[in-house]
């Protein structure tokens, strides 16, 4: 396994990952409010879908600026324009003067009003509870990271096999597109702490380094509470190890769409944390278990720890493919520990084994068979980079080119049902 390319197989501004579910909600009528964390694309795809729309975005201290003509307007000024403009987009909506809801609300502005923030929980102050200014006025829609199964589905790309699937794992940041996995790692360090801090800040949250230290213990295994608690109080930065201290953080950071919160299955029913980006989850494992970043480390050195780290993150990229192509819920399995594990409510639907590797021998299929077997009732899966790879099983057998027909049969079935379906309309 070599990363030591720098990527650069086509031209990256003609290549754009549709999102088919996004699409569909721009194109419907009325007023609709997208929200999430930073760098999901969120205002590229806007104003790709809505062309035909004005652009605005609220700077910092309440003025909107007006890219086209460049030209700053306060709020009187600004309405004055959704007055007479049908069409319009908002950027960073949350930081406007309270006075623009007010105009909102009374009906100042027109129909066609899309509103985007870059938040994730604090949006909610808008949009929910009896006090909240924009309730019951908006369509919303939360836009994460670029889909498995959208950029799966997407032509063009000049890769192929397994080189394809490890690009598409850091493409899951749309800012990563067109970007070789080296130069993503080496020059990533600053970007992925930038945009921690630039999410918390959103967020009203004060950067601290407890929030990095939770980052490299979740990146480095420690998923569980109790784990990361340990893991700062080694590193001098509680008190005590206790799970009481560190949970403000945590949950700040899955409400903030920095980590995600994965049920376990079984008698008891805990939760392990995960990193949602593989930037993040790629720089933070790097600082907490090499150093990385406190002083310079040579190429070949990070190239081998990749090795063990880009299955991993292949790993999640296919739970996550799955887990939409099904449409059920990801959970974790301890004993034994399964990769992939897919619920409809509680009832176990789909089990999956993922092998990141150039060959299975007949002993290897077999422990995979005898672990998948004990679960009966759910849909059993191993997915390999090439069918040729696995001896004769019983068991599904998925490859890359399996996981890219069926993105693109999924996508397209999507879209003709779309077809006969009535578009959603805003409420009042």
């Amino acid at each position: 396994m070599s990363f030591t390319e720098s990527y650069s197989g086509y031209d990256t501004v003609s290549i754009i990952v549709e999102r088919p579910s996004l699409r569909r909600f721009l194109l419907t009528s009325g007023r609709r409010l997208l929200y999430g964390r930073r760098k999901t694309g969120k205002t590229f795809y806007a104003r790709h879908v809505l062309g035909n729309y004005e652009y605005f975005i609220v700077r910092k201290g309440g003025t909107i600026y007006d890219p086209v003509n460049d030209e700053e307007l306060d709020t009187s000024a600004f309405i004055r324009v959704c007055r007479h403009t049908d069409r319009v987009i908002l950027d960073e909506f949350h930081r406007a003067n309270p006075r623009l809801f007010d105009a909102v609300q009374a009906g100042v502005c027109g129909e066609n009003l899309v509103f985007i923030t870059s938040t994730l929980h604090y949006y909610r102050v808008f949009v929910e509870g009896p006090e909240a200014p924009l309730t019951g006025l908006f369509l919303s829609e939360r836009v994460g990271l670029l889909s498995p199964l959208e950029l799966l589905a997407t032509r063009g790309w000049g890769l192929e096999g397994r080189e394809l699937v490890e690009h598409l794992v850091y493409y899951q940041e749309p800012v990563l597109i067109g970007r070789g996995i080296r130069d993503i790692v080496l020059y990533g360090r600053e970007l992925a702490h930038t945009l921690v801090g630039e999410v918390l800040d959103e967020e009203d949250y004060t950067y601290t380094r407890r929030f990095d230290a939770v980052l490299e213990a979740i990146a480095a295994g420690k998923t569980k509470l109790t784990e990361i608690a340990s893991y700062l109080y080694s590193r001098g930065l509680l008190e005590k190890p206790a799970t009481s201290l560190i949970t403000k953080y945590v949950k700040a950071m899955v409400e903030t769409g920095l980590l995600e919160r994965i049920e376990t299955l079984g008698k008891k029913r805990r939760s392990i944390y995960r990193h949602v980006s593989p930037l993040t989850e790629t720089i933070y494992y790097l600082e907490a278990r090499y150093g990385f970043g406190e002083a310079p480390l040579p190429w070949g050195y990070i190239e081998k720890a990749l090795q063990t780290l880009i299955p991993r993150l292949v790993e999640r990229f296919v739970e996550r493919f799955l887990s939409e192509y099904y449409g059920l819920r990801p959970v974790r399995i301890e004993s034994p520990e399964i990769d992939v594990a897919l619920v409809e409510y509680r009832s176990l639907r789909v089990v999956a084994e993922v092998k990141w590797v150039n060959r299975l021998s007949t002993s290897d299929v077999k422990r995979i068979e005898a672990k998948l077997a004990r679960f009966p009732e759910a849909e059993k899966i191993l997915i390999v980079p090439d069918k040729t790879i696995v001896p004769e099983t019983w068991l599904q057998v998925w490859d890359i080119s399996d996981l890219v027909a069926r993105a693109r049969e999924k996508l397209s079935k999507e879209d003709n049902q779309d077809t006969l379906s009535t578009p959603r309309e805003s409420t009042k």
